[in-house]
């Protein structure tokens, strides 16, 4: 402490004057009792209790609301859930596909038969087809459809095939897709078929016997009239023959059965070709052709080789 405060300490007398002494002193110390009176008590007790009452007054009073956080937390989790569920069924898809040389039939719900070509694909929403009767089919590959006609409320309803670029739009018909490698084609066997095409405003009305071919690369398109049988034979388990070459029939064993197809020789992919040869098993295919060309055509370990001369081509 500064020595000032030290200084004015040591003058100060003590409450008892000058008297010394020990516990005496203290002892002889005697403590009143004093009674509050009745009245001082009862009014400091008004004030406290009015001035409770004022705080209460210029306090607003809240009301607890319900919790109800938890309950919508669980309610909009359930309809994320049922969101999910819901896109997941509606993404949903039944797939169907063959191996290499093999033609299976699909029946859809609504009786429509696909017959679907060696190394081939369907798919469709079952989901889609039940509720919103969205007959839509994705195609990869090559099939035949045969369409049943469906009818709600005295309205038809369209069947649609979809390839990489082409919308088949029909009622109920028969027809041939083909969606391989950039080559599209669909080929009306009977009914009508309205085709959309990439960059061609108005639908194209195709009938019975007309054959719609689409090049991607070069977005060109080629329509022409065939003889049906020539395109769908394949699903009878024969293929017909008639104005093709064997270059092209090259192409179909790749495709449909993939084995690899050699040429010793460019010319023979010339060579035309006609009658029928059976397409159910690639060894008799290979056996029909042998005796129709000429040629040696034999298969060893997925390749075919066509033998005429020491030139190679592969295709």
């Amino acid at each position: 402490m500064p020595p000032s405060v030290i200084y004015n300490m040591k003058k100060s007398r003590s409450i008892f004057g000058d008297k010394q002494g020990g516990p005496e002193i203290w002892n002889s110390i005697k403590f009143a009792k004093r009674k509050l009176p009745e009245e001082l008590i009862a009014s400091q007790k008004n004030r406290l209790m009015e001035g409770i009452l004022d705080d209460k007054k210029s306090t607003p009073i809240i009301p607890i609301q319900p919790r109800k956080t938890i309950w919508i937390w669980y309610a909009a989790a359930s309809i994320v859930l049922l969101m999910t569920v819901g896109s997941f069924l509606l993404l949903k898809e039944n797939n169907f596909e063959t191996s290499y040389g093999q033609i299976a039939t699909v029946h859809l719900p609504d009786g429509t038969s696909v017959t679907l070509n060696g190394n081939s694909s369907i798919s469709y929403s079952p989901i889609s087809w039940r509720f919103f009767n969205n007959r839509n089919v994705s195609l990869t590959g090559e099939a035949f459809f045969d369409v049943a006609k469906k009818e709600v409320d005295g309205k038809r309803i369209k069947f649609q095939v979809l390839t990489r670029n082409l919308q088949v739009e029909v009622l109920g018909t028969r027809f041939n897709v083909i969606d391989r490698e950039g080559n599209e084609s669909v080929v009306l066997e009977e009914g009508k078929v309205q085709l959309m095409i990439p960059d061609v405003q108005i639908p194209l009305q195709m009938v019975p016997g007309d054959y719609v071919g689409y090049d991607a690369s070069k977005k060109r398109m080629l329509q022409m009239v065939v003889l049906t049988e020539e395109y769908t034979s394949w699903k009878d388990k024969y293929i017909l023959l008639d104005n093709k070459t064997l270059g092209e029939l090259a192409q179909i064993i790749t495709t449909v059965y993939g084995k690899k197809v050699v040429f010793q020789n460019d010319e023979d992919k010339k060579i035309p070709l006609e009658g029928k040869v059976p397409s159910d098993e690639i060894r008799i295919l290979i056996a029909a052709l042998r005796l129709a060309t000429k040629l040696e055509i034999s298969l060893e370990n997925d390749v075919v080789t066509v033998s005429n001369s020491s030139k190679t081509i592969t295709i």
